[in-house]
């Protein structure tokens, strides 16, 4: 996908430059490159290669202009329950999760939640967290997962929470270089 946006890139300047160029030759050049250009514009294969860069501009600005207007705004709260006179925003919910999952055997790292649905009525809360045992991360996970679940459908007051856990590794590895003394 990378390389057809690249793709789609160059074409759209090289077809920027050729309508640019040659209105800006036609306009503003000498007589010469003026009669060069008509000539140019008097043959089919010039007028097809300036139509269909004309029409490549012209598409771009289309599709630019759609998807401006098209954009949604990231969803910044939840409406629990469907309610659209309740809201709960991310932060409120990101704290809960942080504060409930730091009553159990763990570290939070971070805490990352957004919503789900176009409708607004859930919310996905990933917590990456560094687990002070390593025996038992299955259990920890799911008790982790369990009492945020709770908390957070307790501040909401209606289910709508997915709750994701990411142990992180708890051990890191320290590279020391010694220094070199000659004697």
């Amino acid at each position: 996908m990378r390389a057809l946006k690249k793709i789609c890139t160059i074409v759209y300047l090289l077809s920027a430059v050729v309508v640019a160029g040659g209105f800006a030759c036609l306009q503003f050049g000498s007589e010469h490159v003026r009669n060069r250009i008509a000539e140019l514009l008097g043959h089919p294969a010039g007028r097809i290669v300036l139509i269909v860069c004309t029409v490549v501009l012209l598409l771009g600005i289309l599709i630019t202009a759609l998807l401006v207007f098209s954009e949604r705004s990231p969803l910044t709260s939840v409406h629990p329950g469907g309610n659209p006179n309740i809201e709960v925003r991310l932060a409120a919910l990101t704290s809960v999760a942080r504060v409930a999952a730091e009553e159990n055997d763990v570290l939070v790292d971070r805490v990352r939640s957004r919503v789900v649905g176009r409708d607004g009525t859930r919310a996905l809360i990933t917590l990456e967290v560094i687990a002070f045992t390593q025996a038992g991360l299955a259990d920890l996970g799911a008790h982790v997962q369990e009492h945020v679940t709770e908390a957070c459908e307790r501040m909401l007051g209606a289910p709508g929470v997915t709750v994701r856990i990411r142990f992180l590794p708890s051990k890191t590895t320290v590279i020391k270089e010694g220094s070199r003394e000659q004697a």
